[in-house]
């Protein structure tokens, strides 16, 4: 494990230095996904192709600015928007405490993101600030959240029930707001992976659910209506 971790230090030490920026100079905009964009438009397939997946940022690891390992990303908040909100990392067992789980604040991660290693602007992940659960006293104050673990994973479904797939994997823009649903059709739909675009807000569906629902009536409505994707291409991109 240490030869492993130096080896990652090595290799970040020098992606800090060149490409990371700090959140206060990071100003690229975030590509707006509203309820009616087009799956088919060129800007949103843009994002799917170029965007931060989230089967890629989970097990990310983590590291200070200073090139310290300080854990594992294990699973991601969002807000009803699908804005991320925090990342909940595993943290780095030693001789003299076990691990621990902590939740840090998204807007703590530097800029832009490094597939595999992410750098944060902190040292200490057993801070009280970094807990994993919310005062309760400030609870109602925080927005509706739900973790990607309740989404990923479910079945698709159409709105009269009928089963359309599962949810593969999920797509992120450049400012960390949840782009896409990408959904592997059951065979005797068809067969093969869709991107939808996220309607920016949870609306009917709710993450309570079992499973993820699709505005669409029929399996060749939905077909029709989502971005059919080139696996090949999506998973090199």
């Amino acid at each position: 494990m240490r030869v492993k971790i130096r080896i990652a230090l090595a290799i970040l030490i020098g992606t800090i230095s060149s490409s990371v920026l700090p959140v206060a100079a990071w100003s690229e905009p975030a590509t707006p996904v509203a309820t009616e964009q087009s799956a088919h438009s060129p800007q949103f397939s843009r994002t799917v192709y170029d965007g931060y997946r989230a089967s890629r940022l989970l097990g990310s690891a983590v590291f200070s600015l200073k090139g310290e390992y300080l854990g594992a990303v294990r699973n991601m908040i969002l807000a009803d928007d699908g804005q991320i909100v925090s990342l909940l990392v595993e943290g780095f067992r030693t001789e003299d405490e076990p691990e621990f789980i902590s939740r840090i604040p998204f807007k703590r991660v530097m800029r832009p993101l490094h597939e595999g290693a992410l750098v944060a602007d902190f040292a200490d992940l057993r801070s009280r600030e970094y807990g994993l659960f919310v005062d309760p006293g400030q609870a109602q104050a925080e927005p509706h959240e739900f973790s990607i673990s309740k989404v990923i994973g479910d079945y698709a479904r159409l709105q009269a029930g009928q089963g359309y797939g599962y949810v593969s994997d999920l797509v992120f823009d450049s400012g960390g707001k949840l782009a896409a649903v990408v959904i592997s059709r059951e065979a005797s739909a068809g067969g093969g992976t869709y991107a939808f675009p996220y309607p920016g807000q949870t609306g009917q569906w709710s993450p309570k659910l079992s499973y993820y629902g699709l505005p669409y009536v029929t399996a060749d409505q939905a077909s029709k209506a989502g971005l059919r994707l080139d696996l090949k291409e999506f998973r090199n991109s």
